[in-house]
């Protein structure tokens, strides 16, 4: 499920923030946060599809989701939840330092 191949258009990717990064932290564990992310969800297009509806979630609430956009929302939680889990305690600084998403 992982794709990272030389000639794909990156559409997304994970940053840091915080204070005092390693070039571990920027490289190996937003490497392995994004990578658990996608082991989770599934191909990028699924995976902007879950994120996209958590956003919904987060902006407009549930009641205007149907139960598909509900279920993908809940895979997002569910695989960041996860990834949060195992990636954050690699971090030199785990508790100072935050995982974001950002889509290009």
């Amino acid at each position: 499920m992982f794709d990272h191949t030389a000639n794909r258009e990156q559409l997304y990717t994970v940053r840091l923030e915080g204070a005092n990064l390693t070039i571990r932290d920027l490289m190996e564990v937003r490497f392995t946060f994004l990578r658990l992310l996608e082991e989770r969800v599934g191909p990028s297009s699924r995976l902007l599809k879950c994120h996209r509806a958590w956003q919904n979630l987060l902006e407009f609430g549930i009641d205007s989701m149907s139960e598909t956009q509900i279920t993908h929302a809940r895979i997002w939680r569910e695989a960041w939840e996860h990834a949060s889990e195992v990636a954050t305690p690699l971090l030199s600084q785990p508790q100072t330092t935050t995982f974001r998403f950002e889509l290009f």
